[in-house]
C-alpha cells in the first residue's frame, strides 16, 4: 500500500511492529532476522519434564502490560513460586532462621520502595547501604552484626541482576525509584514462547484470524550496514553479511543495544548523529545468565523456593583464589515453576561473564562445589542434565537487557534519544528504532519491547495516512 518496509530483527519488537502494520493493511514488508528462529531474547527450550526459559523468565505486572493483556485472559499466567519462600543459606551450611530472613528481606524491600529515593542525588548503592545500616541500628540490633553485613552484600548483588549491572553504585537512586516494580508471574507449562503465538493470534482457542508473516521473514540475515541518508535518493539500503542487499522506503531497526554498541562504527552510513551515538554508548547493556540443572530427585523440597547465598568473608577470599572464582557470581538458586526436579542458578556480574568462557563440565563442577558448601546438611547428587544461557557470547545479542548507568547521565542521554527516528531528504522518518532499550517506562521488559514495536509502526501508519490524504487533495 504505497511503501516498502524492512524490519531488522524478528524478536518481539520486530514482530509487534510487523503485526501492527499488517493489521492496517501494510504488508509490503521484509523481516531480516540474524538467527534461525523468531523470538529474540524470548527463548523457551525443552528441558527436564517440561521447558525452561533461557531468556525472558517472568511477566512483570498486570498494568499497562501487553504480555499480560494477551496471556492473562487465556489463563496462561500464575504467581511464580519465587515470589514466596525465600531462604538465606550461609557458606558454612547453616540456614538463617525464617523469622530473621523475613525481617531482613522486608527491611531491604521496603527501603527500595521508599519515596525519598526519588529525590536522592547519589547512587542506588549509596542510598540503599546508608538506609539499610540506619534501620539496622534501630530495628535489627538483636541480629548478629556479621550476618547483617553479609546479608547487605548479598542483597546488593541480588538486586544488581535487576538492572544487569556489576554494582548498584553504577546507577542513580532516582532511576531505580522511577522504574517499574511489579510482581513476577510465571508461565504455565507452555512457557514464554506462547507470547509469540498469542501475538500472531495462533494460540489454541484465541479469537481472530492469524497473522500470516511466514513468507515475510528471511532468516540468517546478518545486517552489516544501513545506508540511511542518500541525498536525493531517499531510499534506505541495507547490506547483509551474505552479500545480499535490500532497499526500502523505511527501516525499523530492533537490533539489541549490545549489537549496536559493538557495531556502531561500521553499521551506519553516514555515521549516526551525536545524540544517537551518545544514547547507544551511554545506556548500559549488561549480562545476566541462568544455569538449569535437572536432578533425578530434588533435595531441596523441604527448604524453600529461592535460596540466597551468604558468603563468610574468609571463605569468600578462599573462593576468589580458587579454580571456582567465577562462582562468586552465583547469587542464588531457585526452584523452577512446573519443574519439580530442576534447580536454577542466577549468575551475573564480571564473574558471570567469565563463566561463559568455561565448558559445561567446569560449570557443573563449580556449582556442585557451591551446592555442597551451602546445602551441607543434604546429600547432593550429580545433576542428570544441565543447560544454560550465554547471552554475552551470543553475537546477535551481546548481553541480556538495558538499564541506565552513571555514564547515561553524564552524557545527558537516555531511551528517548535512542528512540528518535532519523529522517530522509524530505524530512520523513526513514530509520526508526525499537526494542526494550528505547522504552523508558518499560525498559528491560518483553512488554516494553512489544510497546516499542507498536509505537514505531503507528508512527509509519500515521505518516502513510498523512501522505495519502495530501495526494488526494492535489
Amino acid at each position: 500500500m504505497g511503501a516498502s518496509l524492512l524490519i531488522i530483527g524478528a524478536g518481539v519488537a520486530g514482530l509487534a511492529a510487523t503485526i501492527r502494520l499488517f493489521e492496517f493493511g501494510y504488508t509490503d514488508i521484509k523481516i531480516l532476522e540474524a538467527t534461525n528462529r523468531i523470538g529474540g531474547r524470548v527463548k523457551t527450550v525443552p528441558f527436564g519434564a517440561n521447558v525452561v526459559e533461557i531468556g525472558a523468565q517472568w511477566c512483570h505486572g498486570t498494568k499497562n502490560n501487553s504480555v499480560y493483556d494477551l496471556a492473562g485472559p487465556m489463563g496462561l499466567l500464575e504467581t511464580s513460586i519465587v515470589a514466596r519462600g525465600s531462604r538465606l543459606l550461609k557458606s558454612n551450611g547453616e540456614m538463617v532462621p525464617n523469622e530473621i530472613t523475613d525481617r531482613l528481606m522486608t527491611v531491604a524491600d521496603r527501603i527500595l520502595n521508599e519515596d525519598a529515593m526519588s529525590y536522592y542525588t547519589g547512587t542506588l548503592g549509596e542510598y540503599f547501604t546508608k538506609r539499610f545500616m540506619e534501620v539496622a541500628s534501630t530495628q535489627l540490633t538483636d541480629i548478629d552484626s556479621e550476618l547483617v553485613q553479609t546479608f547487605l552484600n548479598f542483597y546488593q548483588n541480588f538486586e544488581r541482576g535487576s538492572i544487569a549491572q556489576d554494582s548498584l553504585y553504577n546507577t542513580k537512586a532516582s532511576r531505580w525509584a522511577n522504574s517499574e516494580k511489579e510482581i513476577s508471574l510465571s508461565w504455565k507449562p507452555t512457557g514464554y514462547k506462547s507470547i509469540l503465538d498469542l501475538m500472531l493470534k495462533r494460540y489454541p482457542g484465541q479469537a481472530g484470524q492469524s497473522i500470516p508473516i511466514e513468507n515475510n521473514i528471511l532468516f540468517n540475515k546478518v545486517v552489516t550496514n544501513i545506508n540511511w541518508d542518500q541525498g536525493s535518493n531517499c531510499a534506505v539500503t541495507v547490506k547483509c553479511e551474505d552479500g545480499t542487499t535490500y532497499t526500502a522506503d523505511q527501516v525499523i531497526l530492533t537490533t539489541s543495544l549490545g549489537v549496536l554498541k559493538e557495531n556502531i562504527d561500521t553499521m551506519f552510513t553516514p555515521q549516526l548523529p551525536t545524540i544517537k551515538q551518545n544514547a547507544i554508548r551511554g545506556l548500559n547493556f549488561g549480562t545476566v545468565n541462568k544455569i538449569f540443572m535437572e536432578f533425578a530427585e530434588p533435595f531441596w523440597t523441604d527448604m524453600g523456593n529461592l535460596f540466597g547465598l551468604l558468603w563468610d568473608s574468609q571463605e569468600l577470599e578462599a573462593l576468589r583464589s580458587s579454580a571456582y572464582a567465577w562462582a562468586e557470581g552465583v547469587i542464588n538458586f531457585f526452584k523452577v515453576d512446573n519443574q519439580p526436579n530442576v534447580l536454577a542458578a542466577w549468575i551475573d556480574g564480571r564473574q558471570g561473564r567469565d563463566a561463559e568462557l568455561l565448558d559445561d563440565t567446569e560449570i557443573v563442577k563449580g556449582l556442585m562445589f557451591v551446592l555442597k558448601k551451602f546445602f551441607k546438611s543434604k546429600q547432593i547428587p550429580e545433576p542428570v542434565k544441565m543447560t544454560r544461557s550465554k547471552w554475552l557470547s551470543e553475537k546477535h545479542f551481546r548481553g541480556s537487557y538495558s538499564s541506565y548507568s552513571l555514564t547515561t547521565d553524564q552524557l545527558n542521554t537516555g531511551c528517548e534519544d535512542l528512540a528518535i527516528p532519523l529522517t530522509n531528504c524530505q524530512g520523513d522518518p526513514v530509520l526508526l528504532f525499537a526494542g526494550e532499550a528505547t522504552n523508558r517506562k518499560q525498559q528491560s521488559t518483553v512488554h516494553g519491547a512489544i510497546a516499542s514495536g507498536r509505537r514505531e509502526a503507528d508512527r509509519l501508519i500515521e505518516l502513510y495516512r498523512s501522505k495519502a490524504k495530501s495526494s488526494m487533495l492535489i
